[in-house]
């Protein structure tokens, strides 16, 4: 009788998962789609983008063919003009976080580097040090927010 107790303890004991895994699917994030810029975001404030900066946009294929097309308010006439427009193949590097565009520019290959300060599902975060956005002379180190298009 001791004997198949000790059994039984012994097979429940061997049934428990010491199993520490998170059995939960992997979320694979993509950035694939289309993204459509919203707002600077500068030393925890938020700036808003003009009417102009949001015809702007990043769009990536599956396939990872895309285009990065800017679009700033011209200071002379007040028109929005198309500053940069690139076509070409995306490579999203995960382990540094870098989005890089290939391009081809008067039969010059070329890249264009974009650094992912955050990614989700609806959100893409991109660092952006080319506009002063807070007022104050100088450009400013601040982030880009996108949301993806559905």
């Amino acid at each position: 009788m001791k004997f198949i107790l000790n059994l039984i303890i012994l097979l429940s004991l061997a049934s428990c998962s010491n199993d520490t895994r998170d059995n939960s699917e992997e979320i694979t994030l993509s950035v694939n789609g289309v993204w459509k810029p919203v707002q600077y975001e500068y030393k925890g404030k938020s700036y808003p983008i003009g009417d102009c900066e949001k015809k702007s946009q990043i769009l990536i294929n599956t396939d990872y063919s895309g285009v990065y097309e800017s679009y700033i308010k011209d200071e002379v006439s007040g028109n929005c003009i198309n500053p940069d427009s690139f076509s070409g193949k995306w490579n999203y590097d995960k382990l540094y976080n870098i989005l890089t565009l290939s391009y081809t520019e008067g039969g010059v290959p070329k890249t264009l580097k974009k650094d992912i300060e955050g990614l989700s599902d609806i959100e893409l975060r991109i660092s952006d040090s080319s506009k002063n956005v807070d007022g104050l002379a100088g450009n400013d180190d601040a982030v880009l927010v996108y949301k993806r298009e559905f």
